[in-house]
């Protein structure tokens, strides 16, 4: 256990999400009507990361969607569930589609950093191939892990019971730290709930690539992002800031260039190295890689990933 422990990995309580099972003989067909990932093509035990658009492409809520077989799992941010899951249930008229709030059964963490699959392997659990999850015995009870790593990010999704909980964390010997994992986060240039995203963003400035399929069916907001994507330019994108001196700026921060007003900073986490990193919303016209930009207050920082196309 002391060789987990040194491990650099951390476990992060995912506290604030919802899960809800998904029953009935239609709900592949129709999840992948309403959302922007292909579910018809989703194998049973792989996960998929997809999002729930308004009409207009904006962002009600991004989701991980589990093909557990028999039934679907969607878990999301607990704030996200009264804005998608009503709306998700209106839209069932003949289709034979159930949602249960199925979050109190289980507890759920991220395993995350470097050394992440180490430390599962040490705990003596599977480690799982990458979009796919596995059956894991911990505390005498069921669970499961699924490999989901996102832009660089080697990480692993585990729920198992209540009862459980105590006895995952003892075995993994990793620390929990949720300013860590948040900060992780943004060094990876990961948008968040709350933070990145919210109904406020379109789809296409929140560079999401990985949650859409480009080759299904219509869906809520598939014509604007459609659009946006081959004929347009979104307003704003995200981007990664790399922050020179003075430490992380707070979220709201003002983004500037030769005084004027481009955007804001979402997200922010100290380095290491003495230097910051942040996400923000550029103006389309000033997201370009290696630009300078500077913060309200005098910091100098430079736009380091684009994460959507700006051409």
């Amino acid at each position: 256990m002391e060789a987990a422990r040194s491990m650099n990995a951390l476990l992060h309580a995912r506290e604030t999400r919802a899960t809800w099972r998904v029953t009935g003989a239609d709900r592949l067909d129709y999840l992948h009507r309403m959302l922007t990932q292909d579910v018809q093509r989703l194998p049973v035990g792989q996960a998929a990361y997809a999002c729930y658009l308004t009409v207009k492409g904006r962002i009600l809520g991004d989701l991980l969607l589990w093909n557990a077989g028999e039934h679907l799992l969607l878990e999301l941010e607990a704030d996200a569930v009264p804005a998608v899951v009503p709306a998700l249930e209106r839209y069932v008229i003949t289709d034979d589609v159930t949602f249960e709030d199925v979050t109190a059964s289980t507890r759920r963490y991220v395993l995350a950093g470097p050394d992440a699959a180490a430390a599962l392997e040490s705990a003596g659990f599977e480690v799982p191939a990458s979009e796919s999850f596995v059956a894991i015995e911990c505390g005498g009870s069921p669970g499961h892990v699924l490999r989901f790593d996102r832009r660089g990010l080697t990480s692993f999704e585990i729920a198992v019971l209540p009862d459980a909980a105590e006895d995952l964390v003892e075995r993994l010997g990793v620390p929990q730290d949720e300013h860590r994992f948040a900060a992780l986060c943004v060094q990876h240039a990961i948008p968040r709930f709350g933070h990145e995203l919210g109904d406020e963003v379109l789809f296409n400035e929140a560079g999401l690539e990985e949650a859409v399929s480009w080759n299904k069916g219509c869906y809520p907001g598939q014509e604007p992002v459609v659009m946006a994507k081959h004929r347009g330019r979104p307003p704003r994108l995200l981007v990664q800031l790399e922050v020179a001196a003075g430490g992380a700026p707070a979220p709201g921060s003002v983004v500037l260039v030769d005084d004027r007003e481009v955007g804001h900073v979402t997200s922010s986490a100290d380095m290491e190295d003495g230097k910051a990193v942040a996400l923000a919303y550029v103006k389309h016209a000033f997201a370009e890689d290696g630009r300078d930009v500077t913060l309200a207050g005098g910091a100098e920082a430079r736009i380091r990933v684009p994460l959507v196309e700006t051409a």
